[in-house]
């Protein structure tokens, strides 16, 4: 079990150093060969409506991407000589005015989806559910890098947010890769005493055995969260302990172009501040 070809989205320009940092230090750890993905819209893309939040992609956005795209290769280019590292610049032209959509043809060719979080608030050029999509439709896990704040390191300290669920043990299993690298893993079950018979009297310490045949150096432990949301103590977990990644199950389904998310997923989507690896 190992990464080997991580795809890094490089679509969201104003954050686009600090995510292709983490791509690339990833890459330069696990030996991994590095696809560059840079998604140019169609020029005649279609008008999403406007209750999703969702831009329209038309030609202004298109040369948006067209404007900056020699700037951003030429910013790979040198981040692959810097870290010495085996990459391949590639251009993904959309069919549609969805960036996600030319993401998605080359996210299913590798092990690990590296992308920024999506600030709706600012961007107008990215699709707000761009990274769900990633999360939802690729079937890779998805690291996402948070639209504030600099990470000299990803995966160092690493925190999994645990409950026994299809979801999180998926994304578990997804991030023992990045795991094994670690200096210390934490397995955290949030208010596991309200599932005893799923929790049992030591949560989450046989998946942590599991983990740990992998020479990963974890232990689990379950936090009391009565006065906070779970997705808010394990942001707070980890800024109290220094985690620079937040391993988590996404728990969601789209609807008609919409998505719905679980609390955790959700809170975790909007309000991350460090690095977050979700599988679905």
């Amino acid at each position: 079990m190992s990464i080997k070809t991580i795809a890094v989205s490089l679509v969201d320009i104003e954050r686009q150093e600090a995510v292709m940092n983490a791509a690339f230090s990833l890459a330069a750890s696990h030996d991994a060969h590095l696809l560059g993905v840079y998604a140019v819209p169609s020029p005649y893309g279609i008008a999403m409506p406007a209750s999703f939040g969702a831009i329209s992609a038309d030609a202004d956005n298109s040369r948006y991407f067209e404007d900056r795209l020699d700037d951003a290769k030429a910013k790979f280019e040198e981040a692959a000589r810097r870290h010495d590292v085996r990459a391949e610049w590639r251009r993904a032209d959309g069919q549609t005015g969805l960036l996600a959509d030319a993401m998605l043809k080359h996210a299913a060719h590798a092990d690990l989806i590296v992308a920024g979080q999506v600030n709706a608030s600012t961007s107008n050029t990215i699709e707000p559910d761009f990274v769900e999509r990633l999360v939802l439709e690729s079937g890779r896990p998805v690291l996402i890098i948070p639209n504030m704040g600099t990470f000299k390191t990803v995966g160092t300290n690493v925190i999994v947010g645990w409950n026994a669920t299809r979801e999180a043990m998926r994304a578990a299993f997804d991030a023992i890769p990045v795991m094994k690298n670690a200096e210390r893993v934490e397995l955290l079950w949030a208010n596991a005493r309200d599932e005893p018979d799923v929790a049992g009297d030591l949560p989450g310490a046989e998946l942590a055995a599991v983990l740990a045949r992998h020479d990963i150096k974890i232990f689990a432990r379950s936090i009391s969260s009565t006065d906070l949301a779970p997705a808010d103590a394990l942001l707070n977990e980890a800024a109290d302990n220094g985690a620079d990644l937040i391993v988590i199950g996404a728990y969601g389904h789209s609807r008609l172009r919409e998505f719905v998310f679980g609390g955790v997923t959700r809170t975790l989507l909007q309000s991350m501040t460090a690095p977050v690896l979700m599988s679905h």
